[in-house]
């Protein structure tokens, strides 16, 4: 037994000195020597006068803070103590016309070339406070309503931008402001007109031809303006909110509601303060309904906020808190300047220029910190005026302390 296992472990020796032979040879890595690395760089050794190149740097380009800004198109608008601007196609070739309103001299009718280019037009308007475009006697055409100092004229298109007068005088003592809308659900366009001084607001019904007519409605006895139509209480008809100057304490901004058949009723309503010159309706936080922005300018040495004032839907606005701007605003306007789908606001502003706040989606607004040179802003219209697409404006300035008079268009540049 023993013998059996000696022969077994001496031949499983002799297999394994066999297997262990035939194994390869294991290569050596050679090690580099200390005078010649494996993978040295290549040097250029410089004379001692020589001076190392600079690192060319490139960082990247920094991210604007707002994705577009607004260029001078470097055009003459014409000069005046401008009051508001409205535009529209008044020669129905596809593009945006545009009036300026001046209280000095005569206001201004600029045609547009398409590509933004505008050429004043030959014909005359007398000096005005405000004004608004709408098909007044049903031709398809936009006609003109202008508010004057003691009475209102109304302007009919041939549907080429030549204007003729109605040869209507509607008496309106101090006028400032006129906003077109179907007040009384017969199908045609009637106007709300704001008046200075005391002096109450009018409605005048259109009788389908141009014709108009006063409702012997009188609104109030502040100082109104401007105006802003919208159905704030989703009944179907066209409500009011009227913006308010003066020294008075309920001078405040007025809600009036219609009853569908072109009478209004106070709604009791005041939004904010005093000394409100523009109020414009929106969707401002994409919930359906009509909010509202109020622009306010100096009262008694104070310079209020402007103010957004959010809807519950059913006409009940209350003040969403933000305080935009101290920058004695006199006018505003909604629309998608940065083209994310919500409304933005300008404001014309005295001392200053044009503010510019962007909104967020949900009515929550900032400053986009664009500054623009038209001090004295008066008025501001919003369109796309050179057909890329893009939301440009109009500016129009008066004659008051840092004002000249030099109304402008600014172009919106988006950046690449």
């Amino acid at each position: 037994m023993f013998r059996k296992v000696k022969y077994k472990v001496g031949f499983l020796a002799i297999l394994l000195v066999l297997v262990c032979a035939c194994q390869p040879k294991p290569v050596e890595t050679p090690v580099p020597s200390p005078s010649q690395p494996a993978s040295l760089p290549t040097l250029t050794m410089l004379s001692p006068t020589a001076v190392a190149p600079k690192p060319t740097l490139s960082a990247p380009s920094p991210t604007p803070e707002v994705p577009f800004t607004f260029v001078d198109s470097g055009q003459d608008l014409g000069q005046g103590d401008g009051a508001s601007v409205v535009v529209g196609d008044v020669d129905g070739d596809g593009d945006i016309d545009a009036l300026i309103s001046n209280t000095d001299k005569k206001s201004m009718l600029l045609l547009n070339d398409g590509t933004g280019k505008f050429t004043l037009s030959d014909q005359e308007f007398n000096p005005s406070s405000g004004a608004s475009f709408g098909d007044l006697d049903g031709n398809k055409s936009l006609d003109l309503f202008i508010t004057e100092e003691t009475s209102n004229e109304v302007w009919l298109n041939d549907g080429k931008g030549n204007f003729s007068t109605s040869n209507q005088k509607l008496a309106s003592p101090e006028s400032t402001s006129v906003t077109l809308g179907d007040l009384d659900g017969d199908g045609d366009l009637d106007a709300f007109v704001t008046n200075w001084n005391g002096y109450p607001d009018q409605v005048f019904l259109n009788d389908g031809n141009g014709n108009f007519t006063d409702s012997g409605q009188k609104l109030g006895s502040w100082f109104g303006t401007a105006v802003s139509l919208g159905d704030v209480d989703q009944d179907g008809d066209l409500d009011a909110l009227v913006a308010n100057n003066g020294e008075q304490s309920d001078n405040a901004p007025v809600l009036w509601l219609n009853d569908g058949t072109g009478i209004f009723t106070d709604s009791t309503q005041r939004l904010g303060f005093t000394n409100a010159y523009a109020a414009v309706l929106g969707d401002l936080d994409a919930d359906g309904d009509l909010d509202a922005f109020i622009a306010n300018s100096s009262h008694n040495g104070a310079h209020p906020a402007d103010k957004v004032w959010i809807n519950d839907g059913k006409g009940v606005f209350s003040d969403s808190g933000q305080k935009l701007g101290l920058f004695y605003s006199m006018t505003a306007a909604l629309g998608d300047l940065d083209g994310d789908g919500d409304l933005d606001v300008v404001t014309g502003c005295w001392k200053t220029g044009p503010k510019i706040y962007l909104n967020d989606g949900k009515g929550n607004f900032t400053d986009s910190k664009i500054n623009l040179d038209s001090y004295n802003s008066s008025g501001v219209a919003i369109a796309n005026m050179d057909g890329d697409g893009h939301l440009d404006m109009i500016v129009s300035t008066n004659l008051w302390k840092l004002g000249d008079g030099v109304h402008k268009l600014w172009l919106n540049q988006p950046y690449q």
